[in-house]
């Protein structure tokens, strides 16, 4: 039987403290609220029609709103805590997008025509909804060209029926340019006997994409013929993961110099391309070089494959790659047959979180598509090397934080995305962790996060652990911790702010900065102990 290495995932322990806590911040249930007069009979039949109407009407949109909100948090609309606050809102009646029908139309393309396809792969957990619609969010904010697509593999019927909800009530006014594809269950480790034995979840990945491929409306895969039309072969592909949020437009020019970040090493070898195109895909570099070449690449590819014959050089410089991945349609497809073939094949002798990127370097490999790696598409760890973090260093500790507020690339440029798979701290009070942000943010009367003070690049020299240990940071790692803390909350607030207005009737939207995260993780880790 194959052994699967335990993967940290504390959303789900978090979700009961959470909503416990959630309880004390509701208002009164709507029955308590409004109560109803029973009318005299000299009131004319003409006013009880148009009163009955107004209460029916009321009924009607308290119960939208209520299936609305039950999807987007429980994920299957059965959470008793999540219908029981949920029955304390009504929703707006008009929905409103950041972009014009006109402006929205535009960016079907960008200005030189083409056609771009930016997908994320996710499950259909309550934690994933909240990480897909600041997707979403910041493709909307930064006005992100093309097809914005949400993969959601292995969906039960009832978890299907909420999503297509979610979405289609949520999230589809936004823009008519964005779309959910639901797949089946990809999951699921077999053995040699085709049984069950285990669950990776990053399977839905490689599997879901290679299904969105072939089955999305809007590119026309032709089954019987095994191929995209002419017209659509090169349009662009862009799969990112569910926690990156865009700070600025990905596309498929990487030529100005002031915004792209290669590494030297890179640059004297030489740039394979600065535009992706056919046979010229790109991606971020990461860090774990050329570890996949260290499998047992015959079992995994074949005996002939010539992922086996690429040199440990060219392994360092074209296949170290992840996510943003970007290339054109044709070739994407290529890598995500051979990516499916393959990622059992590594689990096998890998099984463990990167098993699917190395087989994403196998397949690549083998299909002698060598990418052209970008440092710039990410930042996430602040003392990485090889991310975009050289353009957060140019923006001066005073300015980070009333920067990364309110990002302007025209000033400083910026990279392509954060990658929330970090911790991010300054001092004792500011702390972002994507696991425990709580699952309510989105909530009518749940407040907004409080922000961190403008002079927080230059405020703090340390950081102070979770483990309770205190750590001194130097001034560069300030100003990358700084930036991130800024963006983050700004973010989620702008976003729970557009969610609110857009879902909640305006009596009961809270708008209020005053939830500090390090305060509300502390009340409920003494409410825990308590018990």
């Amino acid at each position: 039987m194959i052994r699967r290495r335990p993967t940290t995932n504390d959303a789900n322990s978090y979700k009961a403290d959470d909503d416990k806590l959630g309880k004390q911040l509701l208002f009164t249930t709507s029955s308590q609220q409004h109560s109803t007069q029973t009318p005299k009979p000299m009131v004319s039949n003409l006013v009880v029609c148009i009163i009955v109407i107004v209460f029916v009407g009321a009924g009607v949109v308290q119960n939208r709103y209520q299936e609305s909100h039950n999807d987007f948090h429980s994920g299957s609309g059965t959470d008793k805590t999540v219908a029981q606050s949920s029955q304390r809102r009504k929703t707006s009646f008009l929905q409103q997008s950041l972009l014009t029908p006109e402006e929205d139309e535009m960016l079907q393309t960008d200005e030189r025509g083409n056609r771009y396809h930016l997908v994320f792969s996710t499950d259909c957990s309550p934690y994933q909804h909240w990480q897909s619609f600041l997707v979403y969010y910041t493709a909307l904010k930064v006005r992100q060209p093309g097809q914005v697509t949400r993969i959601a593999s292995g969906c039960d019927p009832e978890q299907a029926k909420a999503m297509q909800r979610w979405f289609d009530q949520d999230v589809q006014f936004m823009s008519k340019r964005y779309h959910l594809q639901m797949t089946p269950h990809f999951s699921g480790v077999k053995n040699e006997a085709g049984e069950t034995v285990a669950d990776y979840k990053f399977f839905n990945k490689p599997f879901g994409f290679l299904y969105w491929l072939e089955h999305s409306p809007q590119l026309h895969y032709s089954a019987s013929h095994s191929e995209f039309p002419k017209d659509f072969q090169n349009d662009i592909v862009i799969l990112i993961d569910p926690d990156m949020g865009l700070l600025r437009p990905i596309t498929a020019d990487f030529s100005d110099e002031r915004e792209t970040v290669i590494s030297p090493r890179r640059r004297e070898h030489g740039v394979l391309a600065t535009n992706v195109g056919p046979g010229h895909p790109f991606a971020q570099v990461y860090g774990f070089g050329t570890q996949w070449a260290r499998l047992d690449l015959e079992k995994i590819a074949g005996a002939g494959s010539q992922a086996r014959n690429i040199s440990k050089e060219d392994g360092q410089l074209f296949y170290p790659v992840g996510p943003p991945y970007i290339g054109t349609i044709s070739d994407m497809h290529r890598i995500a047959l051979k990516w499916t073939a393959f990622v059992p094949r590594v689990y096998e002798q890998y099984p463990h979180l990167l098993a699917e990127m190395f087989a994403f370097c196998i397949a690549a490999a083998d299909e002698e598509l060598p990418f052209q790696l970008i440092d710039s598409l990410m930042i996430s760890k602040t003392d990485a090397s090889g991310e975009g973090w050289p353009l957060v260093d140019r923006i001066p500790p005073d300015e980070v934080c009333d920067f990364a507020s309110d990002l302007d690339p025209s000033k400083y440029a910026v990279p392509s995305v954060v990658h929330l798979c970090q911790r991010y701290w300054l001092g004792k009070d500011w702390f972002f962790s994507k696991r425990k942000i709580p699952s309510d943010i989105y909530d009518c009367e749940t407040p907004l996060f409080e922000e961190p003070p403008s002079d927080l690049g230059v405020l703090y020299d340390y950081k102070w652990a979770w483990n309770g240990r205190k750590q001194m940071v130097t001034p560069t790692e300030a100003n990358r911790e700084a930036f991130l803390l800024c963006f983050l909350f700004r973010l989620l607030n702008d976003a729970a702010t557009f969610y609110k207005q857009n879902t909640c009737p305006p009596d009961s939207i809270n708008l209020e900065k005053s939830r500090n995260l390090v305060a509300y993780l502390k009340a409920k880790s003494r409410h825990t102990e308590t018990k």
